[in-house]
């Protein structure tokens, strides 16, 4: 190989790990917060793993009981969330009292 080649192969390398620097990136800290209700140090603990609380704020206000058992059912078993089965119906009644067709505010 011409000497220019190599040259410009081995700057390539070199080059490389100085671009591969980790980027430092620092979030705000969540304003959000879950409403007080039945079971929300649970809802805090489970939920708040993979969003905040304006995720469940926004959904539709009339959902029952069953919507809401089937939401916590398919965080566990589609996404992993980390969720007992023994907490699933705790979870879903903290959901539909404060935020579903149960609520009372």
């Amino acid at each position: 190989m011409p000497r220019p080649f190599l040259f410009l192969i081995a700057a390539c390398a070199l080059a490389v790990p100085a671009a591969a620097v980790a980027l430092k990136i620092e979030l705000p800290p969540e304003t959000a917060t879950f409403k007080p209700g039945p079971h929300v140090e649970l809802v805090n603990a489970r939920c708040r793993t993979c969003h905040s609380s304006d995720y469940v704020a926004t959904q539709p206000p009339n959902l029952p009981l069953a919507t809401w058992k089937a939401e916590v059912a398919k965080m566990k078993k589609v996404y992993g969330a980390p969720i007992a089965d023994d907490e699933v119906d705790a979870l879903a009644e903290y959901l539909v009292k404060t935020y579903g067709n149960e609520r009372t505010d």
